[in-house]
């Protein structure tokens, strides 16, 4: 899961979006519930198009932990904004 996660967040920082989501969903597949690995896997969602499941995953985390990062809670609320502007 860890590897995966990681392996998925190095691919989308290289721009590599679409390799790097079949990652992110396997880091969360399990059901082992980590709000990094949801965040992660939302903003590689919101990058690939699909804005639904990127609401669902963006929506997640910080209810999973508030505090699971502030920059990257930061970064959750300003995705789910503007995927709400694209509806």
């Amino acid at each position: 899961m860890h590897t995966a996660d990681a392996l998925a967040w190095a691919l989308h920082a290289a721009g590599r979006d679409e390799e790097a989501l079949p990652y992110a969903r396997r880091a969360t597949a399990t059901g082992y519930r980590n709000a990094s690995f949801l965040h992660h896997r939302g903003m590689i969602e919101r990058a690939t198009g699909h804005d639904r499941a990127a609401r669902a995953s963006l929506t997640a985390a910080p209810e999973l932990n508030p505090g699971f990062s502030p920059l990257g809670a930061r970064a959750a609320r300003a995705a789910l904004k503007d995927l709400a502007g694209a509806r």
